[in-house]
């Protein structure tokens, strides 16, 4: 007996009925638009990262202020990811070490423990340190409380968060940012928060500041972690339309044999490029270093020191260890930020103190809303209480006489002419407000209270007032950054030249040309055998018709024999293909190809080549038999041989075709044969009775298959 097992029905209510592709693009576009929004892109106005935001704020609202007591780090970012940032204790805490960085360019965070020194450093865990708001920090909060920026719920509706920041200095600008997102990725060099804050004033009060005048405030990044900017190519591109490419290059002195490295370029790490030091030792290419020790500690600062062999200079190895090294790297600035609808774009330095900029016009003028609201409120019931002590006895007397508050209230309201909010007011006063001193209090209190009005509206509706404000709260803020740890650290070094040598943004140094790689016949990459890379093109052919065009990417630095692809089974020939040359591939049943390699996507070491000429379908015998670099400016030709017969074809007759064709037929075969011999270069023509022969007159027409004609193959 067979069981059968009974399958319940679906409940049609659980069933989404959509497409794949629909599902997918919905939500995906969802979380791209989160992702950009609401994670990795900073705000232009704040410069924060939602994460960061959220993390200032919930400091500032457990007043974790400077001078206050700190706290435990998990305790803070605990509170952060429950609150407001669900995204795991791990990744704010590191969010927050990184603003608490020593080599972050304006600390936001006063951290007390083991958080990162140099580049790369892990921060202690999160239990062992504590952190509070330093003094910039706290600027980013200070008008939090004067309701001077939206406010909106948080993801659960629990708590209200703010938008933006009130910041009193531009981040973004002055500690940079780095994010990538679906789409989108932003990188923000660091500056110096003095000539930010001077670019800023002199912006308030010029917005039509040239470029120059903006170039000469602002002349370039300036790192916490020091390092030089090499030359000045790209520096103004990037001040002036927010994308540029600039070479920076980390602090090498030589101190007789020893290489002292003391600065390494942003987003450098320590660790890597001691790694990388050890690699290029191993692999030979540095064979002039004797040692390198790390003598990095918390008091001094980075310093590593590599020492030079007997018999080897160490101004060379620090030539080595910039070309080879991500010790001089290529930093590619892009200006990235959310604008006010939450939506990336790039920008320019000069737009994105613009907005920095609007963001303290609003502050203001929210401020000022508000506090005009508490003034006019103040305002009202002092009037109100003014009146009243004009006859202090007959309000006492109308109290006195009313039986109920309501009845007191009427009429206070009727004997005075005051509302009954002011009634209420007079109603709940003590009566030590009723002696004459009060009184004389109360007209400086309204005296102040109408000054200050006065002062309010017209900030509220005079943006010259604002920009007079903005301008002295800027001046006062710069002070926070009078100390000597503010001064310029990156050395802008307009008269020197990069390393000649390439490099990967931020990454491994490479080579340009693959110097020193060469390539030979059997399709093996080396140091001695072949031609050098450098002269042209690699190329390979396999029997089966595949071909290959490379420049030598993705190769090692360790030169030493690597084939030219993961399997060469069945190679027939490689080489190194001239500028300007084309490559043909014969095959045995009398077909050409004719190859230009600039229609053929180069492939990096690990490619096994593409479909080049394709063979005949059905027959095993076809296989490519001859791959040869060809040029028709010299007046080439190419000397095909069967059993029975030659023939020599100019290369000009033998048309330009893409690879993955099946090429045109050249050798015509005379009756019982089918296959070619052989084909190759006749650079001067084939030579018969000691008298050069011509290419025949008919090639061309051979070609397109109107002649049959073969030379029988004799020499003497």
């Amino acid at each position: 007996m067979t069981a059968t097992l009974e399958v319940p029905e679906q409940n049609p209510d659980l069933v989404l009925d959509q497409s794949a592709d629909d599902y997918w693009n919905h939500y995906q576009l969802t979380f791209a638009l989160y992702s950009v929004s609401d994670r990795a892109i900073p705000s232009a106005f704040d410069g924060l990262k939602p994460g960061q935001r959220r993390l200032l704020y919930q400091m500032h609202d457990s007043r974790l202020l400077p001078g206050n007591k700190p706290q435990k780090s998990s305790k803070v970012c605990s509170a952060v990811t429950g609150n407001l940032h669900p995204h795991g204790g791990a990744s704010m805490y590191g969010a927050a070490a990184l603003m608490a960085a020593e080599f972050q360019r304006v600390k936001v965070i006063d951290g007390q423990g083991a958080f990162p020194r140099i580049q790369g450093d892990i921060p202690a865990a999160d239990r062992y340190t504590e952190m509070r708001l330093s003094a910039p920090g706290a600027a980013l909060t200070a008008e939090l409380d004067d309701h001077a920026v939206p406010m909106v719920q948080t993801f659960d509706g629990e708590w209200m968060e703010p938008t933006v920041l009130p910041a009193r200095w531009p981040v973004l600008l002055c500690n940079g940012a780095v994010g990538i997102a679906e789409g989108w990725a932003t990188k923000v060099p660091a500056h110096n928060p003095r000539e930010i804050m001077a670019a800023c004033r002199m912006l308030l009060a010029k917005p039509n500041l040239s470029d120059d005048a903006l170039c000469e405030l602002i002349p370039g990044p300036d790192w916490g972690c020091g390092s030089t900017v090499v030359g000045t190519t790209g520096l103004r591109d990037y001040l002036t339309t927010g994308r540029g490419s600039f070479t920076v290059r980390g602090t090498i002195s030589v101190d007789g044999k020893n290489c002292i490295i003391t600065e390494l370029p942003p987003g450098v790490a320590s660790g890597t490029v001691q790694e990388r030091i050890r690699a290029l030792v191993e692999s030979g290419e540095m064979s002039g270093v004797a040692d390198m020790s790390d003598l990095t500690d918390r008091r001094n600062g980075l310093r590593i020191v590599v020492t030079a062999k007997r018999g080897h200079s160490a101004e060379a190895i620090r030539e080595q260890l910039l070309a080879l090294t991500p010790l001089e790297s290529t930093f590619a600035a892009s200006l990235v930020a959310l604008d006010e609808d939450r939506v990336p774009r790039w920008w320019s330095v000069r737009e994105l103190i613009a907005a920095f900029l609007s963001l303290r016009d609003s502050v203001v003028v929210r401020r000022s809303e508000y506090r005009l609201e508490k003034v006019t409120a103040r305002r009202h019931l002092v009037a109100g209480l003014m009146i009243i002590h004009l006859d202090i006895d007959a309000a006492v007397a109308v109290i006195r006489g009313s039986d109920t508050v309501d009845e007191a209230r009427l009429g206070l309201q009727a004997r005075f002419g005051i509302d009954a909010e002011q009634a209420d007011y007079v109603l709940g006063l003590q009566l030590r407000r009723l002696t004459k001193l009060d009184v004389i209090e109360l007209k400086a209190e309204a005296e102040k209270l109408e000054a200050e009005f006065a002062v309010l509206t017209d900030l509220v509706s005079n943006p010259s007032a604002r920009r007079k404000v903005i301008n002295n709260e800027l001046k006062e803020t710069a002070k926070l950054f009078d100390g000597p740890e503010f001064d310029r650290r990156t050395v802008l070094d307009s008269s020197a030249t990069p390393t000649a040598s390439g490099s990967d943004d931020d990454g491994p140094r490479e080579r340009k040309v693959n110097a020193g790689w060469r390539l030979d016949d059997r399709g093996v990459f080396s140091d001695s055998h072949g031609d050098l890379l450098t002269s042209g093109l690699g190329w390979a052919v396999w029997t089966d018709g595949r071909v290959k065009f490379t420049t030598g990417a993705g190769l090692p630095f360790k030169i030493r024999d690597i084939p030219v692809a993961p399997d060469i089974t069945g190679l027939l020939r490689s080489g190194v293909l001239a500028a300007g040359s084309h490559l043909a591939l014969v095959t045995r049943r009398g077909k050409v190809l004719r190859i230009d390699p600039a229609a053929v996507n180069p492939q990096g070491a690990a490619g096994n080549g593409v479909a080049g000429v394709r063979l005949t379908a059905g027959d095993p015998g076809d296989e490519v038999i001859a791959a040869l670099p060809v040029s028709c400016a010299n007046g080439e030709a190419i000397l095909s041989t069967s059993e029975k017969g030659w023939k020599v074809t100019e290369v000009a007759d033998i048309p330009v075709k893409g690879r993955g064709g099946a090429g045109v037929g050249f050798h015509p075969f005379v009756s019982g044969e089918d296959a070619l011999l052989s084909a190759s270069i006749s650079v001067a023509g084939f030579l018969r009775r000691g008298k050069p022969v011509r290419a025949e007159k008919r090639a061309k027409a051979s070609i397109k298959g109107a002649s049959t004609d073969v030379t029988p193959a004799t020499t003497e």
